[in-house]
């Protein structure tokens, strides 16, 4: 398997966005305008899902309108759920990839195809999954549900050197706590896009 800085893409993209909006939208125009709108509001990276299959060519059109409209927005696909998908995102434009489990073929592809990707993970053994592909930055999904900042803490043990985006449960009563946590380099939600 060829590796690539997988790692370090991620960091670059992102070392600035600490929230990741989640946005639903099939219209380019009002991408376009959400993502103008979140950048106002200081929230620097948002993420469009691949969700319905029926509007995947509206998804793709979003993604090539925010990075050709709006360029200080971090945009990427999210709900990947395999490398057919990764291989669309990047070609709209996507600049990384989250999806809500660990595929090992999605994630291979993406590292193949220097892609950055954050895969979800649930456990420990995903997480040691991840691993093999050199990942460091991964997805909680979803973190109320798993345990919240209990369960982050005993996962900084094991693995001091990964780092997590949290999604699935956080909103605004409660991101500060998950952000306050070192092994959480960023909070995602749709309520980020409200």
């Amino acid at each position: 398997m060829k590796k690539v800085n997988n790692q370090c893409r991620v960091n670059e993209i992102l070392q600035k966005s600490q929230k990741i909006a989640v946005v639903q939208v099939s219209l380019p125009a009002l991408a376009v305008k959400k993502a103008q709108s979140l950048l106002e509001s200081g929230i620097n990276a948002m993420e469009i899902a691949y969700r319905d299959l029926e509007n995947f060519d509206a998804t793709d059109e979003c993604i090539r309108a925010i990075r050709d409209q709006v360029p200080g927005m971090n945009i990427g696909a999210a709900t990947i759920t395999n490398p057919g998908l990764a291989k669309r995102a990047k070609k709209a434009g996507a600049q990384f990839i989250f999806s809500a489990g660990f595929n090992p073929g999605t994630v291979k592809w993406c590292v193949n195809h220097d892609m950055p990707v954050i895969p979800g993970v649930a456990t420990p053994g995903e997480i040691e999954q991840a691993m093999q592909f050199g990942l460091t930055y991964l997805k909680l999904f979803p973190v109320t549900v798993l345990g919240g900042t209990d369960f982050l803490r005993a996962l900084k043990g094991p693995y001091p050197q990964i780092k997590f985006m949290v999604s699935g449960g956080v909103n605004e009563q409660n991101w500060e706590q998950f952000l306050s946590l070192d092994n959480v380099f960023a909070v995602s939600g749709s309520w980020l896009a409200k």
